[in-house]
């Protein structure tokens, strides 16, 4: 049984203090046969991987780099603050590299791994569908 301080603790706190924090869930379509790490996963998102262990290319999709999603990864999994992201670009440009693709939403990246053979994307963990596959759940502070 809650104290009288606790209860009234409880009935200031904001509603999103009570929920549990959000995450963000790695997706493909088809399971690769691999887990993935966020160090793995950052690889791929900075291109230093491009292919699956069964020999398949990895195409790799990014939100905006204003949605809020995309700087939770950046931050949590490449480790990147977004001017950090944009100077690694820039020199990648001329090492022939170009960055990942960019949607415009989470659905638009849904739909996209749906529909390209070896596309992994990331979404909020509750916007997942029984159709994809989680290779990856990261915990946000």
């Amino acid at each position: 049984m809650l104290n009288t301080a606790a209860w009234l603790l409880m009935m200031l706190m904001p509603a999103w203090a009570l929920q549990p924090a959000p995450q963000i869930a790695l997706v493909t379509r088809k399971a690769p046969g691999e887990t993935i790490s966020e160090r793995a996963a950052a690889r791929v998102f900075l291109k230093e991987r491009l292919f699956w262990k069964d020999g398949s290319r990895i195409v790799p999709v990014n939100l905006p780099p204003d949605h809020a999603a995309r700087q939770t990864f950046s931050q949590a999994v490449l480790k990147r603050e977004r001017r950090e992201l944009l100077a690694y670009w820039n020199e990648q440009h001329f090492k022939g590299v170009n960055p990942p693709v960019v949607l415009e939403s989470e659905e638009a990246v849904k739909a996209f791994i749906r529909q390209v053979d070896g596309a992994v994307g990331y979404i909020r963990r509750d916007l997942v569908d029984p159709d994809l596959t989680v290779l990856l759940v990261v915990q946000l502070p």
